[in-house]
């Protein structure tokens, strides 16, 4: 789902080339986003707690080559862990606002409903 820079004006200026970007979310779809930007940050996040140590290579064995290309290899791979754990840090503010959004547009009322709805109907 691309996020599009918002114009003074209120439209959209295409694919961002870079630097800030205003996220303009309509407020009966605030909810299903932060859901859906809480199942991709748990999902990262349970893949970095579960494989990534493995993502670092091992010398495949001792000799001068093998130990150079483990050693490489691990370096790309703690750039690329800690690129990913920024991700989850830009995920976890950008939930964090979300919510705050929801509080504000008293969406979290919306939630409470709509759960206690489906248990009376034994969903």
């Amino acid at each position: 789902m691309p996020f599009y820079a918002a114009k003074p004006d209120g439209g959209s200026s295409g694919p961002s080339t870079g630097g800030p970007v205003t996220m303009r979310v309509e407020p009966g779809k605030v909810l299903s986003l932060k859901a859906r930007l809480e199942a991709v940050r748990n999902s990262v996040r349970d893949f970095l707690k579960l494989e990534g140590d493995s993502l670092r290579a091992r010398p495949l064995a001792q000799d001068e080559v093998s130990v150079d290309a483990a050693r490489i290899f691990a370096e790309n791979a703690d750039m690329a862990l800690d690129v990913t754990k920024q991700f989850v840090d830009q995920l976890d503010l950008t939930i964090d606002q979300l919510s705050k959004i929801a509080r504000t547009y008293n969406l979290a009322e919306d939630v409470n409903t709509t759960a206690m709805q489906q248990q009376n109907r034994g969903v």
